[in-house]
């Protein structure tokens, strides 16, 4: 009779500590999480990834040879406005991003409710409509958010799952991620650092399991190569610390203004009086001027990183790339449509970098023993770290996004950069962009 005593409560042990801490059932129903999230939000990229393409050879190669074309251009964004304002007035849950949404709800103590199906497919559709146009917003946020919507789905079937509920929330968030970057270990840093804010075991395990997952899945559709393609760097020697500081410092500024503008940027719909069934036609319109103009600029920013990394360019262009996507970015985010914020800000951090960059392969920077060769690819890609770390205020998640979207072996300039752009940041009084942003919906 002991023995058996001895044995049952070994299982009621061996019970609570799987419900406690790493259960396989939650592990279980995060793999599961992390496949279908990997499925909705794979499909969502394959979409985006070639309407992209047909858009940027429609604005370079199609209109210039049929200007008539204009007119159905015009016609079919005004079309494509009016879907989009209707999914948003509809469910208004699918503005933005919808980081700071997902963000709110899991740091609640109350546990996650949200009704997924109406926020997943409308968000896919407004999604596909808005970004793929070439839009200067990004795809990660609406994936993360379709992530979470898959998590909460599954949260919901059955009694076991509803145990789990916040666990699989989170797990579909990093899984959405994952699969929009092929960044799995960034995607679970991000979630604990930035969208939950603290680190908890089932959390941790649960966005681990999802996350990995999810990009097995995205890996089979795109493979393994990363998303920023650029040409190999030279790890820097000691006597290039000094212009990194320069540029960290200047992300820092960069990151501060950026924050300020963006809680802002809805004012000018406001101002304008636009009704929100229509304010997605503004930054449309003014997409298309820019890709008439610049269809390279075209896009969240992965195929503009690769190729100002690829190829030269003068400070001057540099400069005035970065002010066109700094300001039609935040056009873009303030008129409450579908799209992220996450792609862009590696983007304007990218340009940055490269931007000076370039400057310091001149005149008297050159004569100072600098090596031209390599150092705007070896800036570019520490403006990717630093500027979004300042932002998001998650600069070990943004060290290791980048290390893994461009392959490179740069921790310790990565966290050089990264460190003294988000104290500038933090001086200036810099709050964490989604935490200040779900502050400014409340």
């Amino acid at each position: 009779m002991k023995a058996a005593g001895g044995v049952h409560n070994r299982w009621r042990t061996l019970k609570s500590l799987s419900r406690h801490t790493v259960s396989p059932r939650l592990a279980g129903w995060s793999v599961l999480v992390g496949l279908l999230s990997g499925i909705v939000v794979s499909s969502f990229r394959w979409i985006l990834e070639h309407s992209l393409r047909l858009a940027t050879r429609f604005y370079s190669v199609v209109l210039p040879a049929h200007v008539m074309l204009l007119i159905p251009l015009i016609l079919g964004l005004l079309a494509a406005s009016l879907i989009i304002g209707k999914l948003v007035v509809s469910q208004p849950l699918i503005q933005g991003s919808g980081i700071p949404d997902i963000e709110s709800r899991l740091r609640k103590q109350s546990s996650p409710s949200f009704p997924w199906w109406s926020v997943l497919w409308k968000k896919f559709i407004g999604g596909v409509l808005y970004i793929g146009s070439g839009l200067f917003a990004g795809r990660e946020g609406p994936c993360i958010q379709m992530g979470a919507c898959v998590g909460m789905g599954l949260s919901g079937s059955t009694m076991t799952t509803k145990t789990y509920k916040r666990e699989l929330v989170a797990a579909g968030a990093a899984a959405g991620l994952s699969a929009a970057f092929n960044a799995p270990i960034a995607a679970i840093l991000f979630v604990t650092e930035e969208v939950y804010g603290k680190f908890n075991v089932r959390i941790g395990i649960a966005a681990f399991t999802a996350a990995l997952s999810a990009n097995a899945v995205s890996t089979m559709l795109f493979g393994t190569a990363p998303v920023f393609i650029l040409p190999r760097v030279e790890t820097p020697h000691f006597g290039q610390y000094w212009q990194m500081a320069v540029l960290a410092v200047l992300l820092g500024l960069i990151a501060w203004v950026y924050e300020i503008t963006l809680l802002r940027s809805h004012s000018l719909f406001t101002l304008m009086r636009i009704p929100r069934g229509l304010r997605s036609l503004l930054p449309m319109l003014l997409t298309a001027l820019i890709g008439i103009s610049a269809p390279q600029l075209l896009g969240g920013g992965n195929a503009l990183v690769t190729l100002i990394g690829n190829h030269h360019y003068t400070f001057g262009l540099l400069t005035a790339f970065l002010l066109i996507r700094f300001v039609l970015s935040q056009i873009t985010y303030g008129s409450g449509s579908p799209g992220g914020i996450f792609l862009p800000i590696l983007t304007l951090g990218a340009l940055a970098g490269a931007a000076w960059g370039s400057l310091l392969t001149t005149a008297p920077f050159t004569s100072a023993g600098t090596d031209g060769s390599g150092i705007i690819t070896l800036m570019l890609i520490l403006g990717m770290s630093g500027l979004f770390g300042a932002v998001s205020k998650a600069p070990i998640t943004s060290i290791i996004l980048v290390t893994e979207m461009t392959s490179y072996d740069l921790l310790m300039p990565l966290g050089f950069v990264t460190l003294i752009s988000y104290l500038t940041f933090d001086i200036l009084g810099g709050k964490p962009i989604y935490d200040a942003l779900a502050q400014s919906h409340e």
